[in-house]
């Protein structure tokens, strides 16, 4: 078994910690040390009956163990590995015991795929990408890295999706292309191509903001 510490201690790490033993259930394989986490507040807690075991620049200090990322922002997923990478970190995959993935799609490392999700044919996934409950993907889909996506999204084969994307919960995406740094509101139908850094939402989807929010996001996000 591998020993194993998730970046992020708010409700996707949690959720990210109950996969875990999930997976430990089906075959054991992972020793899941605890979080790492830079909100001050919650060092030395306990959550899930798993420690904190300090901050994000910890990391240094486990060098034999391998790394999840479980931010529920794309830009700050992108920011954390960015820096946690320099110490040369090794990143786990985890996927649910009841994901089905054919063995020609390519997935990147430090990726999450959650249950009952459904990655079809010739896809490929980027680094630490998460997929969330319920994600169906049709053949030769791309998703770049860091990109999020939310509880039963459907993505129509040929679809292109950039790096550190946010597709909310719900969504439908057809064979379109939607470029780098897009949130896709949740319920939305995206039927066009969507240029970068814009938010969209509707049926059919539109464009409603130029550029992104800033990184700021609540516990029950994180």
């Amino acid at each position: 078994m591998k020993n194993l510490i998730i970046l992020g201690a708010g409700a996707l790490g949690q959720e990210v910690a109950w996969l875990v033993e999930e997976i430990n259930d089906f075959e054991k394989e992972w020793i899941l040390l605890g979080f790492l986490d830079d909100y001050s507040s919650i060092q030395n807690e306990r959550i899930l009956g798993y420690p904190v075991l300090g901050k994000l620049s910890d990391a240094k200090e486990y060098k034999e163990a391998y790394f999840i990322v479980a931010y529920g922002d794309a830009i700050l997923r992108k920011e954390v590995v960015l820096n946690i990478s320099k110490y040369n970190v090794n990143w786990a995959n985890l996927y649910s015991p009841t994901v089905r993935v054919h063995k020609s799609n390519k997935i990147g490392k430090g990726v999450v795929i959650g249950r009952y999700a459904d990655l079809t044919v010739n896809c490929d996934i980027g680094d630490h990408v998460y997929l969330n409950i319920h994600t169906v993907l049709g053949h030769e889909v791309k998703l770049g890295d860091y990109s999020i996506v939310s509880p039963n999204v459907t993505i129509n084969g040929g679809a292109s999706i950039g790096s550190a994307c946010q597709i909310g919960a719900n969504a439908f995406i057809r064979e379109i292309s939607i470029d780098d740094d897009v949130v896709v509101g949740a319920s939305s139908c995206v039927v066009k191509d969507v240029e970068s850094d814009c938010i969209v939402a509707g049926v059919p989807a539109k464009i409603i903001k130029k550029g992104r929010p800033n990184t700021r996001i609540s516990r029950s996000e994180r």
